[in-house]
């Protein structure tokens, strides 16, 4: 075993996949650093329950987990002569914190692209989201896709950070340019 000083702990490399921790001030208190084990789905439930009420940094409120809300997330799809060009998703998660804030995912056909159809979409989901009382949409694009980083930059999306290698492609890295919308800065009602 090898012992190191990691900020005010003591960690000791047990195997390639666990490892202990003392606390400095508390040589009682130890804990073992593993891979979560099959079976564990209890007590970590019964864990993100306490966290929920210890905290407010967890994105669930207290009492939330396992009563989550109703999905709220939505689809529109751009149909030419009944031929099916163009896709946009809103993936919306189910916690109230968080609850007005969607993941936007868009794909248009290559014949398609130039014509609109990805501006349509936006600006369906766009005006759907703020239907719905969403505040904020996000979504991220390669940044070498040009033609993108314009398009959502004229919806009103703003470059917000830079996510280094964050997708492999025929074995190549890219990074990604994270962005965002604000729809709506106003508290929204609790709604189911």
């Amino acid at each position: 075993m090898s012992a190191l000083l990691l900020s005010r702990c003591h960690l000791w490399v047990l195997s390639r996949v666990s490892t202990l921790i003392l606390l400095d001030g508390h040589p009682e208190a130890m804990a073992i650093i593993r891979p979560s084990a099959d079976g564990e789905g209890e007590a970590l439930a019964g864990l993100r329950r306490a966290l929920d009420a210890e905290t407010r940094f967890m994105l669930a409120e207290p009492g939330e987990r396992g009563n989550e809300l109703p999905d709220q997330s939505f689809r529109f799809v751009a149909d030419e002569d009944g031929r099916l060009v163009g896709v946009i998703d809103v993936l919306a998660l189910r916690w109230r914190r968080a609850r007005g804030r969607g993941a936007v995912v868009l794909g248009v056909r290559a014949s398609a692209q130039g014509q609109g159809v990805g501006r349509g979409l936006l600006d369906a989901v766009i005006a759907e989201a703020r239907r719905r009382g969403m505040w904020r949409l996000e979504l991220s694009v390669m940044r070498h896709n040009r033609v993108a980083l314009r398009l959502y930059e004229s919806c009103g999306f703003e470059a917000e950070g830079l996510r280094r290698a964050s997708v492999c492609v025929d074995g190549e890295f890219f990074d990604e340019v994270y962005m965002g919308l604000v729809l709506d800065r106003a508290v929204p009602t609790q709604r189911g």
